[in-house]
């Protein structure tokens, strides 16, 4: 007998985030065992993950669990986890929509969706946040292409695009757009603006802490002070909004913005202990949301209110895009749907192994 058991896995990346994706009937039921495996394919908790899959690193630290939908109008059901990498923490809380982007892909790949041949449209529902989300996916032959010539900032190498729209992103933790009921809180002498729309967010002004917006994400990592600072705020936010302790937990996550230099609005995006090189899509769709709601931290650095078009985020590596269609009441929002385009890859298929010894 084998004193490991091996699990089938593709190992994607995912716009700019990667890691396995896994079928759910593949893991055990029982969330607790289902957790120690995740662990154990990503090597955590050790700050290298030198004995598993995991890029130590939060955006190589994440898992997508798929499975086929019972619900009608709707393929495929994406759990996604992010896993702790010093800590022995599986979060599924939040979810990531760059992993979101190889979702479409590999449900092709392991034969939870039928491809046709020119392309094909995957309706996934997300079980973090309950979002439903569309991605178009090209299957020339009826295969997935990945190696096409659409580039994206964050990612060396061209390939094939992929579109995907978010169809219901507001309130997807909280039911509101502005969960404290406030467009601008105050907490420990700083201003900010907690968002929710595809992902909870808190809205900093970057001058508020001493920076510029400038810096790269590795001048910010070093910025511990800065990181402890909007922590605690993070940390007195999710108490004020019903999350209990969020000490141990990446949502809320924050961010810096400050005045663009050529995109919508330029942004540092946390997760919530680093800081990203580029933009989460669902953290893209929230500063969206929060640019174009009046009266935020956000507001103050980008004035278009139409309710159709793009929407560019000047991140560390580049630039993000999204495009939107927003429906409002007054000048409150109450529909949003955001688009964009990014692309994956199949980096590797076949099995990941896990010591059983790790199970008990």
């Amino acid at each position: 007998m084998t004193d490991q058991i091996k699990i089938p896995c593709l190992f994607m990346r995912g716009g700019t985030s990667r890691g396995p994706y896994l079928l759910k009937s593949d893991l055990p039921e029982d969330l607790n065992q289902r957790d120690k495996i995740l662990l154990a394919i990503m090597g955590s908790p050790d700050v290298r993950q030198i004995d598993g899959i995991g890029g130590a690193d939060p955006v190589k630290s994440k898992v997508a669990i798929l499975s086929k939908s019972d619900e009608e109008g709707v393929d495929v059901n994406y759990h996604f986890a992010q896993v702790k990498i010093d800590e022995p923490i599986v979060d599924t809380k939040p979810s990531c929509g760059n992993m979101l982007i190889g979702v479409g892909p590999a449900s092709i790949e392991r034969g939870l969706v039928k491809a046709i041949n020119g392309e094909t449209k995957v309706t996934i529902r997300d079980v973090n946040t309950g979002m439903k989300i569309e991605e178009i996916v090209q299957t020339p032959g009826g295969e997935v292409s990945y190696d096409g010539d659409f580039k994206i900032d964050g990612v060396p190498n061209s390939g094939t695009p992929v579109e995907i729209r978010f169809l219901d992103s507001i309130g997807s933790k909280t039911k509101k757009l502005f969960p404290t009921g406030n467009k601008i809180d105050k907490i420990n002498g700083k201003e900010c603006s907690l968002v929710d729309a595809a992902m909870p967010v808190v809205f900093f002004r970057a001058t508020d802490f001493g920076v510029t917006g400038n810096e790269s994400h590795l001048e910010l990592n070093q910025n511990q002070n800065l990181i402890d600072e909007m922590g605690k705020i993070r940390i007195e936010l999710g108490k004020r909004i019903g999350f209990g302790d969020v000490s141990k937990s990446v949502i809320p996550k924050v961010a810096l913005v400050s005045k663009p230099d050529k995109g919508s609005i330029k942004s540092r995006y946390f997760m919530p202990w680093s800081c990203h090189n580029g933009y989460a899509i669902t953290g893209s769709i929230c500063l969206m949301a929060a640019s174009k709601s009046r009266g935020t931290i956000c507001s103050e650095f980008y004035s278009d209110y139409s309710d159709k078009g793009s929407f560019e985020i000047e991140h560390p590596t580049g630039i993000s895009k999204l495009n939107l269609e927003i429906d409002y009441k007054g000048d409150e929002i109450v529909n949003l749907v955001a688009g964009t385009t990014r692309h994956a890859r199949l980096i590797m298929s076949g099995d990941v192994h896990v010591q059983k010894s790790k199970l008990k």
